[in-house]
């Protein structure tokens, strides 16, 4: 068995304040998906989720609690999914995505690429987020508290 290093992802499950979802649709490979990407060194994963999604929409979150982790194991990437609530900005398009808008649940599960119709669907049926801790070894540096899942 060959072993490979993974590579962190953050994907973002943002709502507004009428309960919409964020959807992008992505330039390449085109469709349509959750705003995400890869977490850059020394960044945290929180903060991943949170600057992916404002690169990608122009809309700035608050990230407030981890859904789960999604492991890709063809493409060597362990995603974690977070639920944020808008604070600021319009959807546009931006480099990444040729389309960003605000969809309602129904019409986001079904426009979604079937990747990220899951993750979509866990962070509805979560009740509670999920604790997610940083530290040094020694010292807890940060951290998201257990919390309900939607504002």
């Amino acid at each position: 068995m060959t072993s490979t290093a993974y590579k962190l992802g953050a994907t973002c499950v943002a709502f507004n304040e009428s309960g919409h979802v964020l959807i992008t649709l992505r330039r390449s490979p085109e469709r349509w998906e959750l705003p995400g990407g890869l977490v850059e060194p020394g960044e945290s994963l929180s903060a991943a989720a949170a600057r992916e999604t404002l690169e990608e929409t122009t809309v700035a979150v608050d990230v407030h609690g981890l859904v789960g982790l999604y492991q890709h194991p063809n493409r060597g990437i362990l995603a974690a999914v977070f639920i944020a609530t808008m604070t600021s900005g319009t959807p546009r398009p931006t480099a990444e995505a040729s389309e960003a808008r605000w969809a309602e649940v129904p019409d986001a599960l079904n426009a979604l690429h079937p990747l990220y119709r899951p993750r979509l669907t866990d962070a509805l049926a979560a009740k509670h987020t999920v604790p997610m801790r940083v530290h040094d070894g020694a010292t807890m540096l940060s951290g998201l508290e257990v919390r309900s899942a939607r504002p």
